[in-house]
């Protein structure tokens, strides 16, 4: 590629490997519809969408980079970290996904069980398969809540019962993000913070940077102006890399920001210049 003016890139999306409405094929005709030429599909602590898509998004022409999207906690909260361009069959990237997968299960079984206490009774099973066996998340919980005619909408249904602070919320252990952005450089990718601007809570910004830290995802489908700027700015501040993501997860869901939808500046994207699958250059 000698520029990249003509491309459209969207690095952060969701399939049904996580919490998305549309499985990794569809998501790679969608892109392609809309004219993208490079994507991540970045699931939540899972890359089995990668591995579903890589071949068919090559047949097409589309650019698809190894991505994941790693929930953390710890001391610095529930932080989001991106990781792109990492080796996805490295051994350390998938005993941390099985070892997530079952970490999720267990965990929402203890959600369901406390909806039950509050008398809500539904079951776990059909939680599970509208995950499709996959990596279950809150989502997949409030959506049977509204299957069984509890609440008119999975956001209602989420704020008031399953949020950090709700009557159901459970917490669930999981890597800092400190040791995040450590398992994504030990895979050979590069780390990212997702969507800074919808943190609501105090955290160490300087610990992420000694972590490692290789860039924001500055342009983001709910950031306003000026948090767009302001995240530039400390990007450029402390010369990390930047990216864009609409965190799309379909058009009937919580985030329904159609792919490519984020408008950036292409010379913050200039490193996916000769990007092969397990690299990023920086």
């Amino acid at each position: 590629m000698e520029g990249c003016d003509w491309l459209r890139i969207d690095l952060h999306m969701h399939s049904t490997h996580s919490d998305g409405e549309m499985d990794p094929k569809e998501i790679v005709d969608e892109a392609l519809r809309l004219g993208l030429s490079v994507i991540s599909i970045t699931d939540h602590d899972e890359i089995s969408g990668y591995f579903e898509a890589k071949d068919v998004a090559a047949s097409r022409g589309l650019q698809l980079l190894p991505g994941i999207e790693i929930n953390t906690d710890g001391a610095q909260g529930e932080l989001h970290i991106l990781g792109y361009g990492f080796e996805p069959h490295h051994p350390s990237m998938m005993k941390y996904v099985e070892w997530r997968k079952e970490e999720r299960r267990k965990w929402s079984k203890k959600i369901v069980a406390q909806l039950q206490n509050l008398g809500y009774p539904i079951n776990w099973e059909d939680c599970w398969q509208r995950a499709g066996g996959q990596v279950i998340v809150r989502t997949h919980i409030a959506d049977e809540l509204v299957a069984k005619g509890f609440f008119s909408s999975s956001k209602q249904a989420y704020d008031q019962l399953l949020k950090k602070g709700g009557q159901a919320f459970v917490s669930r252990s999981g890597l800092s993000a400190e040791a995040a952005i450590g398992l994504i450089h030990e895979c050979g990718g590069k780390s990212f913070l997702a969507h800074p601007g919808l943190y609501d809570w105090s955290y160490s910004f300087e610990a992420l940077l000694e972590a490692g830290l290789d860039g924001i995802e500055v342009y983001y489908s709910k950031h306003e102006h000026r948090e767009r700027e302001d995240w530039l700015k400390r990007a450029a501040t402390h010369q990390l890399l930047v990216s864009v993501g609409s965190d799309f997860h379909g058009y009937d869901s919580r985030s329904p920001h159609p792919i490519g939808s984020v408008d950036y500046d292409t010379k913050q994207l200039e490193w996916i210049f000769g990007q092969r699958e397990g690299e990023v250059e920086k």
